[in-house]
């Protein structure tokens, strides 16, 4: 449907000058010239053919018709702002996670933030590890990285090496030190990890090791498998909950520090949501 309003920078630049009666302090908010304000106030007076200000040397003043269309104004910007920000806040939130992460920190932190804002509909979307993984679409991403990696937020998650009682039973000893994988007693031990050019075992042993690898990428079926006594995993602090209840034992005091879980804002609707996924 065609309409004959006016141009809404028109409309903008009135509101702002009828609500400060400045034109200089209208042109300071909108980051436009005074001469620029005056220029649109004029427009809006001769598509309305209407005299919008009483203009002195020092002031200006609304007339009776600008009073009118200053009190429309406020009241349809104002409903404006209300239905975008109904909009934005109803929009898909696509969060990229692994479903490690969402399964043992994201969901129960997802459900406080579902309580309160019942209507808003959250995406989660797993192939963040992906290599043609794509942030196009997506508003927040949670990956495991280094800290000197660039994040918006970055949460330490050391790791340190675990195993299941049955396996821990068949072990050298009950201690795996640092630059003990190296040691003929221990090269034959099965590591559990996933394919990366990293290799976060030899970081953790701050030397070559030559162990057999098992290459598990679902992070939850690596930690069943480690549970089930198929070789030794590093953990981080979301396993903690296999370590309370016994399925899996600490098998040294040595950390890999410096990694963790980065948080990345694509949208300003992520900084919102963040608030309720980070203490």
């Amino acid at each position: 449907m065609k309409h004959h309003l006016p141009p809404l920078d028109s409309l903008k630049a009135f509101e702002a000058a009828a609500r400060m009666l400045s034109f200089t302090k209208a042109a300071d908010e909108l980051c436009v010239s005074k001469g620029a304000v005056s220029y649109q106030v004029k427009k809006l007076e001769q598509h309305l053919q209407q005299t919008l200000f009483k203009r002195t040397t020092r002031q200006i003043l609304l007339t009776d018709a600008g009073q009118l269309l200053y009190q429309a104004t406020q009241a349809w910007f104002a409903q404006l702002q209300q239905e975008f920000n109904q909009l934005s806040h109803n929009r898909n939130l696509t969060i990229a996670v692994t479903t490690y992460t969402a399964v043992r920190w994201l969901s129960p932190l997802l459900a406080n933030y579902s309580s309160a804002f019942p209507d808003q509909q959250i995406v989660l979307q797993h192939t963040v590890n992906h290599p043609g993984f794509d942030t196009a679409g997506v508003d927040l991403t949670i990956r495991w990285q280094h800290a000197e990696e660039a994040s918006d937020q970055f949460i330490h998650a050391p790791l340190y090496p675990v195993v299941s009682p049955q396996l821990l039973a068949k072990l050298p000893n009950s201690h795996l030190g640092q630059g003990y994988l190296s040691s003929p007693n221990w090269q034959h031990i099965t590591l559990l990890g996933e394919a990366r050019e990293e290799d976060i075992w030899q970081a953790w042993n701050q030397g070559p090791c030559l162990n057999p690898r098992r290459i598990i990428e679902d992070a939850n079926v690596r930690v069943q498998a480690a549970i089930d006594g198929q070789g030794i995993i590093l953990a981080d602090q979301l396993m903690q909950a296999e370590l309370e209840n016994g399925s899996l034992v600490s098998l040294s005091d040595h950390q890999l520090t410096g990694v963790g879980y980065g948080i990345h804002y694509h949208t300003p609707q992520a900084k919102e949501l963040s608030r309720w996924l980070i203490p």
